[in-house]
C-alpha cells in the first residue's frame, strides 16, 4: 500500500465476511487496528478478529446497524 497503516484505527463495515472479511485481514496485515462491523452472527466476525490478531494488532468486534435501517419498526 502506497500509505504506512501501522498503528492507524480503522473500521470495516460488514467486516466480517467476503470483501469486508478481505480488507479487514489485509488492513491488518500492513499493521492497522481493525474494528470489524457485524449485523447479525458474531461467530464469523469472532473469526476474522482472530485473524487480524495474528498479524499482531488489535482488533475488536462491534456489532451495529451501519446502513440507517430501523431495526425495531
Amino acid at each position: 500500500m502506497p500509505y504506512d497503516l501501522k498503528g492507524r484505527n480503522v473500521l470495516i463495515t460488514g467486516g466480517s465476511a467476503g470483501l469486508g472479511e478481505l480488507l479487514s485481514t489485509t488492513f491488518a496485515s500492513e499493521g492497522a487496528n481493525v474494528a470489524i462491523n457485524y449485523f447479525n452472527r458474531i461467530e464469523p466476525a469472532q473469526k476474522v478478529q482472530k485473524a487480524c490478531q495474528e498479524h499482531g494488532v488489535k482488533a475488536v468486534v462491534i456489532k451495529a446497524v451501519s446502513c440507517g435501517y430501523d431495526i425495531h419498526g
